[in-house]
């Protein structure tokens, strides 16, 4: 019973690194890592317009927008 749950943290613990990892690459922040004339290229003038819509003024925390 202990070797499962330790084997079921373990999958956590990787699945956790694993979306660090994509929202952070290089343990920074990713606007740092990806360019945004990506994103213009695929969703145009509407993706500022989302950026826009949801940032946070002065609050000192994530967004997270994602694509459906």
């Amino acid at each position: 019973m202990l070797r499962a749950e330790k084997r079921k943290f373990a999958d956590q613990q990787r699945q956790i690194k694993a979306i660090k990892d994509h929202l952070f690459p290089g343990d920074g922040l990713q606007e740092r890592i990806d360019n945004v004339s990506y994103y213009y290229a695929k969703w145009g003038r509407d993706f500022f317009d989302k950026l826009y819509q949801h940032s946070l003024n002065l609050e000192e925390e994530f967004v997270v927008i994602q694509e459906r």
